[in-house]
Formats: C-alpha cells, structure tokens, sequence
C-alpha cells in the first residue's frame, strides 16, 4: 500500500472517530473533520510533494535533524521520512494542539516524527543551530521581521526551504508577495540553491519557493 493510499484510509479512521465520539461528547469539535480532509486535498498534496521532490537533493539522509514550523497534521514529515534514515529525527512544530492528536494516527506512528505542540518561531529560537533543513510552507502569515530573524538565528549550513504567496485577498495573509523574485529579495538568502512557482489547482493564486542558505 503507497503512503497516500494509508494517509486517505487513516485519515477515514480519524473523521470516523470524531464523529462516533461527537454522538457522545458534546465538546467535540466537528469542523476537525473538514480540517484534516483540507490537509490532505488535492492541492495540499501536490504542493508538499512539489516541495519535497525540489528539497531532495539537498538533505543529507544521515545527516543532522529537520524541523517543519507549521507542520499541521505532519504531511510534509511523513514525505521527508521516506528519504533519510531512521535516526533523522523530523520535528513537525505547530501551534494547534489537535494536530498531535489527529496527526500522529494519520502518520501511524513513523517513530522519527515528533509532533511539537509550540508556537512555530518560538520552538526554532530555541535551538537555532539543531537542523540540516527548516522548513516553513506559510510564510504569508509571519511576520517579515521573524523570518528575518530565524535566517540570521540559524545555522550557516542550515538550508532552509521557504513558501508564499501572492493570495492577498486572505486577511490573515500578512506576508505577501507579488512575485517569485520579490518574494527571493525578501529573504535576503547568501546562497539562492533554487526557486520557482507554482499555479494553485484552484487558479486563484501562485505559490512561491524558494530554496537557500
């Protein structure tokens, strides 16, 4: 069975869950079912997979740790963790604490993933020189200023991989960009390694990555 063909059959067990125990606790949170569906639709996927299949190259697969801010319900780790050894722990950092909950099931039990339940910038400030790769896919709802700081906080060596948008219709998108290159400028990176665009399913909005030390 492929990693999407467990991922669907989980995440089934997961909103089937949910709803036997909303019949019975009347503090469970429905809209958790349309959040893990959004988490692995269409689009998702494909984005995740664009990103990983651009990083591969780049990750020492018995190298040092990689850490995901903002890793939701842990796609991104679960992708990374079928190319680097067993003993490359994968951080998946995020502020919602349902998404251990709902995301370690989804992953069944892949033990070099740890969810973290911490807020995403926090967590990397913390320990700034830990990672080969960090990743964040939401810079749209950071702050410039804290993206700044994590690329001067980090390890020379840490490549780190980037993604926005230019969905600025979104109120909580406070971080767009109207261009790949703007968005590139942006980050004020040493070492560009990679960028590139890609077109939404939807066709609403590009996404942007960008790829560097």
């Amino acid at each position: 069975m492929s990693y999407k063909e467990t991922l669907y059959k989980n995440a089934l067990s997961a909103i089937e869950k949910i709803y036997i125990d909303s019949k019975y606790k009347s503090d469970v949170d429905l809209y958790r079912s349309f959040d893990i569906i959004n988490s692995i639709n269409e689009g998702q996927v494909a984005s995740k997979e664009w990103l990983v299949e651009r990083l591969i190259p780049f990750i020492d697969p018995n190298g040092k740790d990689i850490c995901v801010l903002g890793g939701w319900y842990g796609l991104i780790a679960l992708m990374i963790s079928e190319h680097v050894s067993k003993d490359v722990r994968i951080d998946t950092v995020d502020c919602d604490p349902e998404t251990e909950k709902y995301g370690r099931p989804l992953l069944t039990d892949k033990h070099n993933i740890n969810f973290r339940v911490e807020d995403a910038a926090d967590w990397f400030f913390d320990r700034p020189k830990r990672y080969q790769i960090l990743i964040n896919t939401s810079c749209e709802h950071i702050e410039q200023e804290d993206l700044d700081l994590m690329i001067g906080a980090k390890d020379k060596d840490t490549i780190i991989c980037f993604q926005s948008n230019n969905y600025h219709s979104v109120q909580s998108h406070i971080n767009t960009h109207n261009s790949l290159d703007e968005f590139v400028d942006s980050l004020q990176l040493k070492e560009v390694m990679h960028k590139e665009k890609m077109r939404a399913p939807n066709g609403e909005y590009d996404r942007y990555m960008v790829i560097g030390k």
